[in-house]
C-alpha cells in the first residue's frame, strides 16, 4: 500500500501543478456547488413557510374584517326588524369575531422577528378595540331583547359605535397594508435565494467546462506526437463549446413564475435542479470518462485518479436525485396518484416494518393534477405522522373516486390521541385540514388513546383553480 501511494505521489508530481490542481478543483467544485445548493434550498423552504404564514395573517385580517361586518349588520337588522334570524346570525358570529382575535394576536406573537417590522402592539389595540365594539353591541342586543328598543337604538346611534368601527375599520386597513409589503419582501427574498441557486448552477458550470478545456491542452500537449488524437480533441472541445452556448441561451430563456404557491415552487425548483444540476455532474462524467480512457494505459495512474473523481461525481448525483425527490415527487407526475400512493405507502410500509392494507382504483383512473398533488400530500404526511408517533402495525388506505368527489381513507392502530388535548402547533393535521378545504374539502379526524387514528377526506373533483389562495399548494 505505502508503494502504491509512493508511486502515485510520484506520478501525480511528474504531471505538473497545474494538472494536480485541476484534477482538484474538478472534484471540490461540483461537490461545493451540491453543498451550496442545499444550504439555498433549505433557505427557500423557510422563505416558503414565511409567505404561507404572511398569507394566513392576510386572510384572517380580511376574515375578521368581513365577520365585523356580519355582527354589526345583524345587530342592525336585529334592533331594526326584531327578526329572530338577526338574533340568531349575530349570536352565531361573535364568538368566531373573539377567536378570530385572538388568534390574530397569538399569530403575531409568533411572527419572525427578521424582514419588514410588524407592529404587534398595533393587533393588541385592534383586539381591545374589538372587546370593546363587541361589548357595546352585547349591550344593545341585551336592551332589545328585554324589550327596551329604543333605548338599544339610542345605544348604537351613539358617537362611541362609530368611532370604535372607524377605528377598527383603520387598524385592520394599516395591518394588511402592512403585510401586502412584508409579503411583498419575502417574495424577493425567495427570488433572490432562487437567483443564488441558479448562478452557483451555471458558474460551477463553467467552472468544470474550464477547468475539462485546461486538462484538455495539457494533455494534447503531452500527445503532441498524435496528430490525429489532437484533432479528435479539438473536434471534442468544439462540441462542448456548442453545448455550453446552447445551454447557456437556454438558461437565459428560463422564466419562471414565482409568485404560485408553496409547492409549485417547490415542483419548479426540483425540475431546475433535474434538468440543469444533473446535465453538468452528467456531462463531467462522460467528459472525464472520455479523459480516462485515454489515459487507462499511457498514464494508469491519472486514471485511477480519475475514476475517483467519477465516483465522487456519483455520489453528487445520487445526493442530487434526493434533493429533487424531497422537493418534488417524481412518480407523480411520471405515473400518476394511484402509482404514486401505491409506491410511497410500500415505501414506508416496508420502513416502518407495517402491515399494510391498501383499496385503490385502476392506475389508468385519470385525476386533475392539483387533486392528484394534494392527495399524495395528505397521504404522505399521514404517512409521516404515523412513523413518528402511532407507534402502528397496521396502516389502511382506501382510495375511492366517482365523478363528483374523491375520498380518502387512513386508518392506523396506533397509540392514538384525544383530539381536543392537542397542541395548537400541532402543524401536521392542520395541514391536512388547510389542504382539503382550500378547495371546497372536509376533513374529519377521529381518534381516542389507544385506539389509533382514523382521517377521512372529501375532495370535489371539481373547482375553479383561478379563485384558489396559493396556500392550496403549500
Amino acid at each position: 500500500m505505502k508503494n502504491m501511494l509512493h508511486k502515485l505521489a510520484r506520478n501525480l508530481k511528474a504531471l505538473g501543478w497545474k494538472l494536480q490542481a485541476g484534477l482538484l478543483l474538478a472534484i471540490l467544485v461540483p461537490i461545493l456547488t451540491a453543498i451550496l445548493s442545499d444550504v439555498w434550498i433549505s433557505q427557500a423552504e423557510e422563505d416558503n413557510q414565511a409567505i404561507v404564514a404572511t398569507h394566513g395573517r392576510i386572510l384572517a385580517l380580511h376574515e375578521l374584517q368581513t365577520m365585523l361586518l356580519s355582527a354589526e349588520s345583524a345587530q342592525r337588522g336585529f334592533l331594526v326588524n326584531g327578526e329572530l334570524q338577526y338574533q340568531m346570525a349575530y349570536d352565531q358570529t361573535l364568538p368566531k369575531i373573539r377567536q378570530l382575535a385572538g388568534q390574530l394576536v397569538d399569530r403575531y406573537a409568533n411572527v419572525a422577528p427578521a424582514g419588514p417590522d410588524r407592529d404587534a402592539r398595533q393587533v393588541q389595540q385592534l383586539s381591545v378595540e374589538i372587546g370593546e365594539k363587541l361589548a357595546e353591541m352585547d349591550i344593545g342586543v341585551g336592551y332589545a331583547r328585554n324589550g327596551d328598543i329604543e333605548r338599544a337604538r339610542e345605544l348604537v346611534n351613539t358617537n362611541r359605535g362609530f368611532e370604535l368601527a372607524g377605528s377598527i375599520s383603520r387598524r385592520i386597513d394599516a395591518l394588511l397594508d402592512a403585510e401586502d409589503k412584508a409579503l411583498n419582501w419575502e417574495r424577493q427574498n425567495r427570488q433572490r435565494v432562487v437567483f443564488y441557486v441558479r448562478l452557483a448552477v451555471a458558474s460551477a458550470w463553467v467552472l468544470v467546462l474550464l477547468l475539462e478545456a485546461g486538462l484538455l491542452l495539457l494533455l494534447s500537449s503531452l500527445l503532441a506526437n498524435k496528430s490525429q488524437q489532437a484533432r479528435e480533441m479539438t473536434e471534442r472541445h468544439a462540441q462542448l463549446d456548442a453545448k455550453v452556448n446552447e445551454h447557456t441561451t437556454l438558461l437565459k430563456q428560463l422564466a419562471m413564475d414565482y409568485q404560485l404557491g408553496v409547492e409549485r415552487e417547490r415542483a419548479k425548483l426540483a425540475r431546475e435542479l433535474h434538468d440543469e444540476l444533473g446535465s453538468i455532474l452528467t456531462a463531467t462524467k462522460m467528459d472525464i470518462s472520455w479523459v480516462q480512457r485515454e489515459l487507462r494505459d499511457s498514464m494508469p495512474a491519472v486514471s485511477e485518479k480519475l475514476n475517483k473523481t467519477t465516483r465522487n461525481l456519483d455520489q453528487g448525483i445520487q445526493f442530487k436525485r434526493r434533493v429533487v425527490q424531497e422537493l418534488h415527487p417524481s412518480l407523480l407526475s411520471t405515473f400518476g396518484l394511484i402509482a404514486s400512493v401505491r409506491s410511497l405507502a410500500e415505501e414506508a410500509a416496508q420502513r416502518s416494518d407495517w402491515q399494510l392494507e391498501l383499496a385503490l382504483p385502476d392506475e389508468e383512473t385519470s385525476i386533475d393534477d392539483t387533486l392528484s398533488l394534494i392527495v399524495y400530500r395528505i397521504v404522505q404526511e399521514t404517512l409521516n405522522n404515523a412513523a413518528k408517533y402511532a407507534k402502528a402495525k397496521t396502516i389502511s388506505i382506501s382510495l375511492m373516486v366517482d365523478d363528483e368527489h374523491i375520498k380518502l381513507e387512513l386508518e392506523d392502530d396506533g397509540i392514538g390521541f384525544n383530539l381536543d388535548d392537542l397542541p395548537a402547533e400541532t402543524h401536521g393535521l392542520q395541514g391536512i385540514r388547510h389542504r382539503a378545504t382550500a378547495i371546497g374539502g372536509k376533513v374529519d379526524f377521529t381518534s381516542q388513546p389507544g385506539e389509533g387514528l382514523f382521517t377521512r377526506v372529501l375532495l370535489p373533483r371539481r373547482f375553479n383553480k383561478e379563485k384558489q389562495h396559493p396556500k392550496v399548494l403549500s
